[in-house]
């Protein structure tokens, strides 16, 4: 499903164009050192967690091997966003505000964005886009095409940070008074566990605030499976490189990539997908016993179909304005 614009139960009217600032990333980090991850690392692994950061997943390897991942043929989650981008988007272009910000959750290569944007520089709209990942040369790169010069009513900037990161940065005072729509593609929203998303939904919620959403519905058990665990391994390289990630994270090999494998897992009951890291044979983390097939979670991608869609817009306090869904189930 592409899903949907929604907004809270409360509007105001738009406020005026205003210019946003001239640099082209913007560094909004508040940890800047990665303390926070190491530490919730650490304590994964102490507290026998059954689950590992997923942030350890979005490196600046990590982001370039997830968009291989995109390009899978199995991968239907991009194709079907695109699809729905590419019919819709001028009518999705027509809700967003002028004079208006823009703001995208983890905005990965900017391939189905640019079809937005394009769509909102068609309409003559002034809007500010604002692409917010975790790497300063992904940043670089996939604002390339979106430069200073390519539009002119499209301005486009980098915000450097994590999503606790951008909740904060939109508190400023001197964004207030600007409406906001909140781009989350992807289905990346299916990544929190669903009471988790409607509270980060709600967290980020503002007077005079939408949200475009794109949610996968699909259940099917063989699709979905197909689609996480292709026949080349390309998902599951995307995945195991957050346990490289963790070695650096930490400043050493504590994970010994030749004993870690990678699999994919359906939950028909809760409707979500799960990749997990396993070990092949007994290992030690930081002293801490780890035997051969233990569990520990990697990511886990819930997925909404129309009756879920409601109960999660119910429970963050949001209506549906709006919604486009493909015949297999992904929606916008």
């Amino acid at each position: 499903m592409l899903e949907n614009i929604i907004q809270p139960r409360f509007g105001v009217k738009a406020h005026p164009f205003q210019r946003a600032p001239t640099e082209q990333i913007i560094d909004i980090r508040s940890d800047k050192k990665g303390l926070e991850l190491r530490e919730s690392l650490q304590q994964s692994i102490h507290n026998e967690s059954a689950a590992l950061p997923d942030l350890l997943l979005w490196d600046e390897p990590g982001l370039k091997y997830f968009e291989h991942v995109t390009y899978c043929p199995s991968y239907y989650l991009t194709r079907e966003e695109i699809g729905l981008l590419q019919a819709y988007c001028r009518e999705i272009a027509a809700r967003i505000p002028a004079g208006g910000m823009l703001v995208e959750l983890g905005s990965g290569n900017l391939r189905k964005t640019k079809i937005l944007l394009d769509a909102l520089e068609e309409l003559g709209r002034p809007v500010d886009y604002f692409a917010l990942d975790v790497s300063y040369p992904e940043l670089q790169r996939t604002l390339r095409p979106v430069s200073s010069g390519i539009y002119r009513h499209v301005k486009c900037f980098g915000l450097l940070g994590t999503y606790d990161d951008g909740r904060t940065w939109l508190q400023h005072p001197d964004l207030q008074s600007r409406p906001k729509t909140i781009l989350y593609l992807g289905s990346t929203l299916g990544n929190f566990e669903k009471a988790d998303a409607a509270e980060f939904l709600s967290s980020f919620a503002q007077a005079d605030c939408s949200f475009l959403l794109g949610l996968d519905g699909c259940k099917d058990e063989e699709r979905v499976l197909n689609a996480y665990n292709d026949p080349d391994g390309i998902n599951h390289r995307f995945v195991k490189n957050g346990l490289k990630h963790a070695n650096r994270v930490l400043g050493r090999e504590a994970f010994d990539l030749d004993k870690w494998r990678v699999v994919g897992d359906w939950d028909a009951e809760k409707g979500a997908h799960s990749q997990i890291y396993y070990p092949r044979i007994d290992v030690s983390l930081d002293g801490v016993r780890i035997p051969a097939g233990r569990k520990l979670l990697a990511v886990r991608s819930h997925k909404y179909d129309a009756a879920d869609r409601d109960a999660l817009c119910q429970r963050a306090g949001l209506h549906v304005q709006a919604s486009w869904s493909s015949q297999s189930d992904y929606s916008k």
